[in-house]
């Protein structure tokens, strides 16, 4: 498991507590202010997500995540509210969004480190549709035909939900229609 400075001194440590821990070998450092008790030699979804909780992943790195694509990223792919702080951290490349639409089919998603933070599958396609320009064809079709290949697994009721967040909704679910 993965835990911040801070929820270790609210679990009763102390920071020489978690000095000593980290010293003998029970408790890990990640990286500043991001302790493991087992030992992590990599960044991975479940750091960065514990690292910036306001950041939700996007992009490439939910595709690949879902398994939508096996183009594995090079960076992680962080989707912020439209005025939050940057993230300066090299591989994290963030993506500002309105307010009105941020919070829209955000789940969190338990894996072997932690708990990650990612959208959905139906806002990822969504996602997928809206900013067909921003990926290079041959990603943007082989997450469309893995779209495609999994249509009946998707609820298509919060598409249309999530759709009408978007201010060009009519237009968005018409393109989601015609091309799955």
């Amino acid at each position: 498991m993965i835990y911040t400075t801070k929820e270790l001194l609210d679990q009763g440590e102390t920071e020489y507590s978690i000095r000593v821990k980290v010293s003998k070998g029970s408790l890990f450092l990640v990286e500043r202010g991001i302790f493991s008790d087992k030992s992590i030699d990599y960044v991975d979804e479940a750091v960065i997500c514990k690292k910036y909780p306001f950041a939700v992943l996007t992009g490439l790195s939910a595709f690949y995540f879902y398994g939508l694509t096996d183009q594995i990223p090079d960076h992680f792919y962080l989707a912020t509210e439209q005025h939050s702080f940057p993230i300066r951290r090299d591989g994290i490349i963030q993506s500002y969004q309105d307010s009105s639409f941020f919070f829209v089919g955000i789940v969190k998603k338990e894996i072997d480190t932690g708990v990650i933070c990612v959208y959905d599958l139906e806002r990822m396609l969504i996602e997928l549709i809206r900013l067909k320009e921003k990926y290079p064809p041959e990603l943007y079709y082989e997450v469309l035909n893995s779209f495609r290949k999994m249509k009946n697994q998707l609820d298509f009721y919060k598409v249309n939900e999530y759709a009408k967040s978007f201010k060009n909704h009519y237009a968005l679910l018409q393109r989601i229609k015609e091309v799955i």
